[in-house]
């Protein structure tokens, strides 16, 4: 790919073409000192693409913008004047972004990977396009995953990219194409991810290849990755390894994104039946009639979040919470809580059950719309019923998980003013708000690591810590010890 650029300066050209060269291959960069050399180079020859910055042109220059219109030649802004006129010239001469210093090198490689995913279509889709075909695997093609019944005379590795918004799946694609593995290798698209197939025998190698791509990534995008590898070396057909690869990719449903899941063997699902039982549909009757939100949270936890490996079905599971989500369906009904604003959010939620591609998500957000519903059944009355020490208490039972949940939410529900809610909680009760709330907290990540095997990141996560070094600091501070030695009972 050949990149023309007009930088502010040497040292802004400098660190673009670092930024460039460390993180793309397969691209010639061209730097010009002033529109001048550069308008004499357009008239040359044609880059596919042009980094311009806007401050060294004038607004009366009318020969570049005449050679960017007549050689349709795309081009990304650079500017220091957040103001309309550089916006607007950009707009009217079809720019593809401008960037505004100080940009970050993120977007500035963002663009380019895009571009030359869309100049890799157009060849494709040109007519008059040669055929040339690039070092890859030799003799596999789409025709062999989902209908022939061929082998491969050599050892072959497979591997899925998956995101969690299907439109970043080109850029997935177009990232892997101008990465370097080494052996012969393609990688192709399907609409749920991006699969690769390695004829290698070195796969201890290309592990760590692939760890190497994921650091990549995430050092790039903000978009979240996971990478399954299908390391089985039982001998069968191409169709065969690509079906057994996307069996793995299903995993991913509870192990989460920013992962490797690298598997020799398909144990299959877990048998079990998702509907709830005629005990558990009487048990969340009751929770949701005494709207006791801290049993419903216990319920669901130990339900959704303690699966292990052999896993059951995702489908099973989305089926089983769904069943959830009809007995609260049930007491939206019979306390007539079927508002506008509370349909949408029941079919909101249950979108996410159908389509959200990882459990954790979709339970937190099941937990959250469940509470606010009970909740906001006894609002109204909230000032009336119980001393302010016992609702601020129920409300941290209720809450204690949300890590953003606070003393300003709190004084929210109680329209209480904040430091007022403050200083009476403190005095009434004898100790402050916040400390209140860590003793609820780091009470449930005891009962956790009692009574679960989940890892302490997890536990932390739960318990209303984003970060486990300050969930570790504050059950080491209230408890005398660390969360590890009190689960190992040290």
């Amino acid at each position: 790919m050949k990149i023309y650029m007009v930088a502010k300066d040497s040292l802004e050209a400098q660190g673009i073409r670092w930024i460039v060269q460390s993180h793309l291959t397969g691209i010639q960069l061209t730097i010009w000192d002033d529109l001048i050399e550069l308008s004499k180079a357009l008239g040359r020859d044609k880059p596919d693409f042009l980094i311009l910055d806007m401050d060294k042109w004038s607004l009366d220059d009318e020969t570049l913008k005449d050679t960017l219109q007549t050689n349709k030649i795309r081009w990304l802004g650079i500017s220091s004047e957040r103001v309309f006129q550089v916006a607007y010239r950009g707009l009217r001469l079809h720019a593809e972004d401008i960037l505004f210093r100080p940009f970050s090198p993120t977007d500035l490689i963002k663009q380019i990977q895009q571009l030359r995913f869309q100049i890799r279509n157009e060849q494709q889709q040109s007519p008059n396009r040669k055929m040339e075909k690039p070092e890859s695997v030799v003799g596999i093609d789409y025709v062999d995953f989902f209908l022939a019944e061929h082998t491969h005379p050599k050892p072959v590795i497979m591997s899925a990219f998956l995101t969690p918004h299907g439109h970043t799946l080109p850029l997935v694609h177009d990232t892997l194409q101008g990465y370097h593995f080494t052996g012969k290798h393609r990688f192709f698209a399907v609409s749920e991810f991006i699969f690769g197939i390695h004829e290698t025998e070195e796969s201890i190698l290309l592990m760590e290849e692939y760890r190497t791509f994921l650091t990549h990534w995430k050092d790039q995008m903000e978009e979240p990755l996971a990478l399954v590898i299908n390391t089985s070396t039982e001998k069968g057909t191409i169709k065969d390894v690509y079906q057994h690869t996307k069996q793995l990719t299903e995993q991913v449903f509870f192990e989460g994104y920013d992962i490797i899941l690298a598997e020799n063997e398909w144990s299959g699902w877990l048998d079990m039946d998702p509907l709830l039982t005629p005990l558990e549909q009487r048990q969340w009757i009751e929770m949701l009639e005494k709207r006791d939100t801290k049993a419903i949270r216990e319920w669901v936890e130990h339900e959704f979040f303690t699966y292990r490996k052999p896993y059951p079905s995702p489908s099973m599971v989305r089926i089983r919470l769904t069943s959830v989500l009809a007995q609260i369906r049930r007491y939206m009904k019979a306390y007539k809580r079927q508002e506008a604003e509370w349909e949408t959010a029941y079919h909101h939620i249950f979108q996410h059950i159908i389509q959200k591609p990882v459990i954790y998500q979709i339970v937190s957000e099941l937990l959250t719309f469940t509470t606010q519903l009970l909740e906001s059944g006894h609002d109204e009355g909230q000032e009336g019923r119980g001393t302010l020490v016992e609702k601020v208490k129920a409300l941290i039972e209720s809450n204690y998980w949300d890590a953003q949940w606070n003393l300003a939410a709190c004084a929210d529900v109680l329209r209480i003013n904040k430091s007022t809610l403050s200083r009476r909680f403190a005095t009434e009760s004898g100790q402050s708000f916040r400390d209140t709330l860590h003793q609820v907290r780091i009470r449930e990540a005891k009962r956790l690591l009692h009574e679960s095997d989940l890892p302490l990141d997890e536990i932390s996560r739960l318990t209303g810590y984003s970060h486990q070094t300050y969930f570790n600091a504050k059950f080491k501070q209230l408890e005398g010890c660390t969360p590890l030695a009190f689960r190992s009972g040290i």
